[in-house]
């Protein structure tokens, strides 16, 4: 069932109440300050699934060509064991629902946000743990525990080049009504490849960090914080975050492709952007509700949006 939020995060704490809007705008509107895109170059949504609940994250699988959607299904960060996966293929068209539904089939599953694919395997933060499912299967693969750090609000995860786990933590606190306020602490964790676990940074200049991202080029990670109005950059090691690149703010979902290009969404005007060096510009948007997460499928020059508000998957082409 669609589920109901007494608020959402954002710079301030609270954006406001959400509900899933029942109207899908077929539209485009291109930005009101930027230069208008030719006809012929502009973006295109060629999919619309809107039958999730929840979608928070997406990760496009090259290998089997799909992408696969976290849905929280349910309030965030509440075990309730009822979290699926949907595949999504490269065409739009729905798959698997429940390809990963918890409960069934050996898997535990509550409210599966941020995901990364390694190879043949899907990592998916599922409040305080993180879980590994086959991408072929779904099958269970492993589980590692993440309570020994006390985690509050866990939200994205992405590997170093050295196999090692780092995890957000939004540091946001929910109330019995499902009202959400920032206490902190904001967090980075880390997962090393033997399994242990630890707090790999503490620090209120992280912004309520919400996305992560390795790039390979520069050998630190990406930051999209949800509470500030800058991509940040991080080393581990480092005691701070770097602000990079000033933007709209409400930042969310970021992946840097292996050319080297970075999308981040943003809930402040509901858009995609890529970063070129330090400057943020819109790939998509205004859209008509606030994308949560992204992935691209370069071999098709294609990418998913999931929208969590919305409950939703849109398919766009991009400009080129």
């Amino acid at each position: 069932m669609p589920f109901r939020w007494h608020g959402i995060v954002g710079s301030a704490g609270i954006i406001g109440a959400v509900t899933a809007p029942g109207v899908v705008v077929e539209r485009w509107v291109s930005a009101g300050s930027e230069p208008p895109v030719a006809a012929a170059s502009a973006p295109r949504r060629v999919a619309v699934v809107d039958s999730l609940s929840g979608s928070e994250a997406v990760s496009y699988d090259s290998t089997h060509d799909a992408y696969l959607v976290s849905n929280i299904n349910g309030t965030p960060q509440v075990k309730d064991g009822n979290g699926f996966i949907s595949r999504i293929g490269s065409d739009g068209k729905m798959d698997s629902l429940h390809f990963i539904q918890g409960g069934r089939n050996g898997v535990v599953l509550n409210g599966p946000m941020g995901s990364r694919i390694r190879g043949d395997t899907l990592w998916v933060v599922d409040i305080d743990a993180v879980r590994a499912f086959d991408t072929g299967s779904g099958r269970p693969i492993t589980s590692i525990d993440l309570t020994p750090v006390h985690p509050v609000f866990t939200n994205d995860l992405d590997f170093d080049s050295n196999g090692d786990i780092y995890i957000t933590d939004t540091g946001v606190h929910s109330d019995s009504r499902g009202t959400l306020e920032h206490k902190g602490p904001d967090r980075i964790y880390r997962v090393s490849r033997k399994g242990q676990v630890t707090v790999a940074l503490e620090s209120t200049a992280l912004n309520e960090p919400d996305g992560i991202a390795w790039n390979a080029r520069d050998r630190d990670f990406l930051l999209a914080p949800i509470g500030g109005r800058a991509i940040q950059t991080w080393k581990p090691g480092q005691r701070a975050p770097v602000n990079l690149s000033p933007g709209a703010g409400k930042f969310d979902g970021i992946e840097v492709e292996s050319d080297g290009r970075a999308f981040i969404t943003s809930w402040a005007d509901s858009s995609v952007f890529q970063l070129d060096g330090t400057r943020l510009h819109r790939s998509l948007g205004p859209l008509d509700a606030p994308p949560a997460d992204i992935s691209l499928d370069q071999r098709n020059g294609r990418i998913g949006v999931v929208f969590l508000t919305a409950d939703r998957f849109e398919l766009w082409t991009l400009s080129k």
